[in-house]
């Protein structure tokens, strides 16, 4: 069996990895600079820019590129997906190069295509980002016809920490009730019922985040909007991109911001930690409500979870709720190897992309 490369472009690196059947063989984080990012601002820009890391990473390497069998790739935010594998050719291609929603994960597509192009190989993406299905309108309500919620939320890490949790403690995960928060560059809280996320706090409706502004008042915002200070663009990046940690301390490292608050003593810094906690806390405790409080565990996960200080503050709101269990970082990149290599086993069945499924 030859290998599968997997791509997983996150807001402020792109996680790559080499897995050798179901045995991983080279994994590595490419770290890009925020001044680096600003620097490719469209789309395809970006997917050229962390696609040319990606290259330069396998010839350090001296990897022989004719070894990979197949492409594992994040699925972005391109309309009504159901959950599991679907085949990367130009129509979702494109449909990820021109998604109305900003997001990170809307580049793998894009770099994977381009790179199956130029190998000969099939590239598929799993557990898109908007993998959930037709939800029930009741989830989708908003308050306003003309803005129904986005069902957009981190649908592969999510799924993955909760069959991983369910596995560990012998359990059934289609009998559980499990809320996991996916604290990273975005944060958002899900609540998997029956192996599937039954409903979510987002990352624009939930607690602000590293890069993220999450709930901010609306009528505020308005007004914000109209102040000519911004243009459209600019101020979608201001509330993902520049929002949350790095619009009140300059920074979307938490290491760093832990530095400020507990090592130098910054008041701001301390209580934006504090607040955040609160937040994700408060997002617990709705979730919680939609399945009437029975909830069989809490699962924190994503690079915050490496956090013992946030996470405590977490677990001091809500484990009357239920068990609170870490699981620092994430297992989207074996997620998506194994799903394509169920793919390619016969053991599943990829889906194909028709422009009906489109979200612009």
């Amino acid at each position: 069996m030859k290998d599968i490369l997997v791509i997983n472009p996150g807001s402020t690196g792109t996680k790559v990895a080499v897995y050798g059947d179901s045995r991983i063989l080279y994994e590595k984080t490419l770290e890009h600079d925020l001044s680096e990012l600003h620097a490719h601002p469209s789309p395809r820009d970006q997917a050229d820019f962390r696609k040319t890391s990606l290259l330069n990473w396998l010839t350090e390497m001296t990897y022989p590129r004719e070894r990979f069998r197949a492409i594992a790739a994040r699925g972005g935010v391109i309309g009504e997906l159901e959950t599991g594998a679907y085949l990367v050719d130009m129509a979702l291609m494109e449909a990820s190069l021109h998604s109305s929603t900003p997001h990170a994960s809307n580049l793998a597509a894009v770099i994977a295509y381009d790179l199956s192009v130029l190998w000969g190989i099939p590239a598929y993406i799993y557990d898109a980002v908007c993998g959930m299905g037709k939800p029930d309108p009741m989830y989708t309500l908003s308050g306003l016809q003309e803005i129904p919620r986005p069902f957009v939320t981190h649908v592969l890490n999510s799924r993955a920490v909760a069959y991983h949790h369910a596995a560990i403690q012998g359990k059934n995960p289609m009998e559980q009730n499990v809320i996991v928060v996916h604290m990273g560059g975005g944060i958002t809280t899900n609540l998997i019922h029956q192996g599937k996320i039954l409903d979510f706090v987002g990352d624009d409706e939930g607690t602000f985040s590293p890069e993220r502004s999450g709930r901010v008042p609306c009528r505020g915002l308005v007004r914000l909007a109209y102040t000519g200070r911004y243009q459209q663009k600019e101020l979608q990046t201001l509330l993902k991109g520049r929002g949350g940690l790095v619009d009140y301390l300059g920074t979307n490292d938490f290491r760093l911001v832990e530095q400020m608050a507990y090592e130098q003593q910054n008041t701001l810094a301390l209580q934006v930690i504090q607040a955040m906690a609160l937040q994700i806390a408060k997002d617990i405790g709705a979730m919680s409500t939609v399945v009437s409080g029975q909830i069989h565990a809490i699962l924190l996960t994503g690079g915050l979870a490496y956090s013992q200080r946030l996470c405590s503050l977490v677990q001091e709101r809500v484990s009357f709720l239920a068990e609170v269990h870490r699981y620092p970082g994430s297992l989207e990149t074996e997620a998506l190897a194994m799903g394509v290599l169920r793919v390619l086993r016969g053991d599943e069945l990829a889906h194909q992309y028709h422009s009906s499924q489109s979200n612009r």
